[in-house]
Formats: C-alpha cells, sequence, structure tokens
C-alpha cells in the first residue's frame, strides 16, 4: 500500500501547486531587537536571514537563520582580600550569541499588501557564553589584565512568537514587515556551566526571555503578473 499512499501524496500536492500564491521563494533579511533591563543599554538583538518558501491561501512557511547575542553590564567584584585600606578588586564581564536555524510555519491574512501575520518560530543550533575576570591595580587605577576567563558553547533550542504587519510595498518585488516579538531564548543555559575559582565572582544571571520589535525586508526575485 505505501507506494500507492506516495503516489496519492504526490498527485495531492501537485494540485495545492496549481493553486498556490506564491509560485518561488522569496527571501527575507531583518533584525529584532529586544528590550531588557538586565543588558548593559537595556537591549540585546538578532539578524536574521531566509526564505518565505511558498504561500498556499494563508500558509507561508520560512526557513531562516539567526545570529545573535547581548552583553551584561560590567560588575565589580570584591576579592576575599579586600579590606577599607587596600580595595583589591576585579571586573566581571559576561556576554553570549547564538547561532539558530529556524522554522517558521508562518499564517497570513489579508490582502496581497496589507496581512496580518502569525509566526511561531522554533530555533534550533548553538549557544556560545563568555566571561572574563580582570583584575585591578590601584596604582594604575585601571583592569590591567584577564585574571581569568571562561567560555562554554551547548546546544540550544526554543522558541519565538511574533504579530506584525507585512505588505509595505516598494514594487511587487520589495515589501517590508514590522512585528511585536516575543524570545524565550534563555542564556542562563550557557551560564550555568561556567564557574570562575574566585569565590566572590560569581557568575551573574538573566531571564532573557522578553519582548521586542522586528523589522524585515522581502525581496522576489521572481516576481511576475503571473505570480
Amino acid at each position: 500500500m505505501a507506494p500507492f499512499k506516495l503516489i496519492f501524496i504526490g498527485f495531492l500536492f501537485l494540485c495545492i501547486s496549481k493553486v498556490h500564491a506564491q509560485k518561488h521563494p522569496v527571501f527575507y533579511a531583518g533584525f529584532e531587537g529586544y528590550r531588557h533591563t538586565d543588558f548593559e543599554d537595556n537591549s540585546f538583538g538578532k539578524f536574521s536571514v531566509g526564505s518565505q518558501i511558498y504561500q498556499i491561501k494563508f500558509f507561508a512557511p520560512e526557513i531562516g537563520f539567526d545570529y545573535g547575542g547581548g552583553t551584561l553590564p560590567e560588575r565589580t567584584v570584591f576579592g576575599e582580600d579586600f579590606t577599607i585600606q587596600d580595595p583589591r578588586k576585579g571586573l566581571l564581564k559576561q556576554r553570549f550569541k547564538f547561532s539558530v536555524f529556524t522554522l517558521n510555519p508562518k499564517l497570513k491574512f489579508g490582502e496581497e499588501d496589507a496581512y496580518i501575520t502569525f509566526s511561531p518560530k522554533y530555533h534550533i543550533g548553538k549557544l556560545i557564553g563568555e566571561a572574563a575576570y580582570l583584575v585591578y591595580s590601584g596604582d594604575n587605577k585601571r583592569y590591567i589584565g584577564v585574571k581569568e576567563s571562561e567560555e562554554s558553547k551547548i546546544k540550544t533550542s526554543f522558541w519565538s512568537f511574533a504579530i506584525g504587519f507585512e505588505g509595505i510595498q516598494i514594487s511587487p518585488r520589495y515589501w517590508f514587515a514590522l512585528s511585536i516579538q516575543y524570545t524565550l531564548v534563555d542564556a542562563n543555559e550557557v551560564w550555568d556551566t561556567m564557574e570562575f575559582s574566585t569565590e566572590d565572582a560569581f557568575m551573574q544571571s538573566a531571564s532573557t526571555p522578553t519582548i521586542g520589535l522586528g523589522f524585515r525586508f522581502y525581496y522576489n526575485p521572481f516576481a511576475s503578473k503571473n505570480d
């Protein structure tokens, strides 16, 4: 029975391909910025590239690649030998970055030049954490070098969700999209794997799931009046 099922599925696909609105891939590039008070300058962000593979009525799935991350505010660390007369201290720096592939079964509702979109995106890839403990020199009144450093790489997967508006059209080939984003990326996954020997130089934690804004530019190189 398996060959007949495959033939039947192939027949359905051919039938559907005759009615979909988009016959060719559409490419995109974009940026998302997230507001979060735990981070330096109160924000972190990511860049994205990818393709809307096709569109069948309101179903417009996308695949892509995202790269992003953020930096925590620098934190002064007073070591075990700290006294008022001899304020020996250090500086702790932390940042994270991620590179992930995305699968997005995007839904689009509306007309050609004014779509409301909903995107439940699944991300899978790599999360990298970096941390450095710098030594302070009272004589020079500056941090003179790295005493310890840590780097950790782990596999990660997470969801993000977006509601937006797509169809700010320059021409049939070019248009823009704006969206409100909510990401569930968790940088604590990687910082939990890192540790300094200095007792007071413990890793800062940050709840990275948060809300942000997204901007995308779409390009359809195959646009025609029959597409």
